[in-house]
C-alpha cells in the first residue's frame, strides 16, 4: 500500500513539474542574461512565425515581406489567406522588431501542451531564428512580436 502511494506521489510530482520553469533561470532583465538583438529591419526582409502545438494540435503560420504583403496558413483547416498590411501596421511591426531583444532560454523545454512559436527573420544574410513556448515567451523578450503576429493571423482567419 505504501509503495503504491509513494509511486503515485512521485508520478504526480513529475507530471506537475512538466509545465513549470526552473527556478535557476536568469531573469531577462538582469545583466547576466545573454541578449541577442533581432536584426534591424531595412531593405528586403521576411518574417515567418509558426504557431503550433497545444492540446488540439494547432499548426498555423504567417510570412510577412518588407512590402507588407503576407500569407497566413492554417494547416488543420487547410486555409491559406493573403493580405496587405497598411502603412501604419507595417511601421508598427517594424518598430516592434527593431525594439525587441531576445533572451535565449537556457533551460530545457518541458511543457507538454504548450503552444510553440518559431520566429525566423531573413534579411541580407543576417538571419535570426528563435523558438519559445507559453512558459518561456515573456522572459524571452519576444512576447510583443509574437502577440503582433498572432493578432494578424487571428484577424485573417476569423
Amino acid at each position: 500500500m505504501f509503495r503504491n502511494f509513494l509511486f503515485m506521489a512521485i508520478v504526480t510530482a513529475v507530471l506537475l513539474s512538466a509545465c513549470g520553469s526552473a527556478a535557476t533561470e536568469t531573469p531577462a532583465n538582469t545583466p547576466e542574461a545573454e541578449k541577442n538583438n533581432l536584426p534591424t529591419l531595412s531593405g528586403e526582409w521576411t518574417i515567418t512565425m509558426t504557431h503550433s502545438g497545444g492540446i488540439m494540435g494547432l499548426s498555423r503560420s504567417i510570412k510577412i515581406s518588407a512590402d507588407g504583403s503576407y500569407t497566413v496558413l492554417d494547416e488543420r483547416a487547410t486555409q491559406t489567406k493573403q493580405g496587405q498590411l497598411s502603412n501604419a501596421e507595417l511601421a508598427n511591426l517594424v518598430e516592434v522588431v527593431n525594439s525587441s531583444q531576445y533572451f535565449p532560454n537556457k533551460e530545457p523545454y518541458g511543457c507538454a501542451d504548450c503552444f510553440i512559436y518559431t520566429i525566423e527573420i531573413a534579411m541580407d544574410g543576417r538571419d535570426f531564428s528563435a523558438q519559445v513556448d507559453d512558459i518561456t515567451i515573456e522572459k524571452s523578450g519576444l512576447g510583443s512580436l509574437v502577440s503582433a503576429l498572432r493578432n494578424i493571423i487571428e484577424q485573417e482567419l476569423k
